[in-house]
């Protein structure tokens, strides 16, 4: 699916938040305003990607293992992604966390 940029700058925002969280500077902030984003919008851009990473360190934190199906459905919906790069002449980004 086609993304605008307003999106792909929420994206990568989201990226860095969650890889390198203490190099957020407020230059990322103004990214995000330049394309669009409100600083409310921006507010709950940040609340999502912490829950999300607030769960994944709970679950991390506490040994717990993910179910087959679970990865099983990770490594469907990646190749799905990468199936639909191809089609489209999209490069996908490198495989973080090694579904692929």
């Amino acid at each position: 699916m086609p993304l605008t940029p307003a999106e792909y700058a929420m994206l990568d925002y989201a990226e860095k938040l969650t890889l390198t969280p203490s190099a957020m500077t407020e230059d990322d902030v103004q990214k995000l305003r330049d394309v669009g984003w409100t600083d409310r919008d921006i507010l709950d851009i940040v609340h999502v990607c912490a829950y999300f990473n607030f769960r994944v360190r709970v679950v991390d934190g506490l040994g717990l293992e993910i179910a087959d199906w679970q990865l099983k459905s990770a490594r469907a919906g990646a190749e799905r992604a990468k199936k639909l790069a191809q089609e489209r002449g999209v490069a996908m980004r490198r495989d973080l966390w090694r579904v692929r």
